[in-house]
C-alpha cells in the first residue's frame, strides 16, 4: 500500500509539472514578451496565481492521500509510550514502554522485538518524565532480581 500511493502522489507532480511545461510552452510560441513590457501585468499576476493554487491543491491532495492511508495516526490512542531506552549495541535496545497502567521490558535488535519482562509494579511514575537519567540503574536492578528468581 505504501509503495502504491507514493506512485499515485509521483504521478499525479509529474502530470501536473507536465501540464504547467506545456501550458508556458504553447503562450512562449504564440506571443513573445518584450523586455520594455511591465515587469507585472494581469496575465503574470494570472500565471503566478493559478501555480500558486496548484502547489496548494496538490499539497492538500498529498495530506489527503496520507490521512487516507493513515500515515499520521496512532492506533493506540496515546496508551502506548516508551519511558525510557537504553542502547546496548549497535543495533540493540533495551525499552521501558508504558501500554496503558501496565509497564514492559523490550529487548529490540534489527530482526525481532522480545518481551524481557513485564513489570508488577511501575518504575517510573506514569507523570514523570520520559527522559529518566537513572533507567540504566534501575534496568541492572531489574535484571539482577531477575538472576536471582
Amino acid at each position: 500500500m505504501k509503495i502504491k500511493s507514493g506512485f499515485i502522489v509521483f504521478s499525479v507532480l509529474a502530470l501536473c509539472s507536465q501540464l504547467v511545461a506545456a501550458a508556458g510552452d504553447s503562450e512562449n510560441a504564440t506571443t513573445v514578451k518584450s523586455v520594455s513590457s511591465a515587469p507585472v501585468s494581469a496575465t503574470t499576476l494570472v500565471e503566478t496565481l493559478f501555480g500558486l493554487l496548484l502547489v496548494l491543491a496538490t499539497i492538500a491532495f498529498v495530506a489527503w492521500i496520507l490521512r487516507r492511508t493513515n500515515r499520521f495516526t496512532s492506533s493506540a490512542n496515546g496508551q502506548l509510550r516508551i519511558i525510557a531506552g537504553l542502547s546496548l549495541g549497535p543495533r540493540e535496545r533495551a525499552m521501558l514502554l508504558q501500554v496503558g497502567e501496565q509497564q514492559i521490558l523490550v529487548g529490540v535488535t534489527a530482526h525481532q522485538i522480545q518481551t524481557l519482562h513485564v513489570l508488577e509494579s511501575p518504575l517510573v511514575d506514569n507523570k514523570a518524565e520520559s527522559n529518566n537519567p537513572n533507567f540504566g540503574e534501575r534496568l541492572q536492578q531489574i535484571l539482577q532480581q531477575r538472576g536471582q528468581s
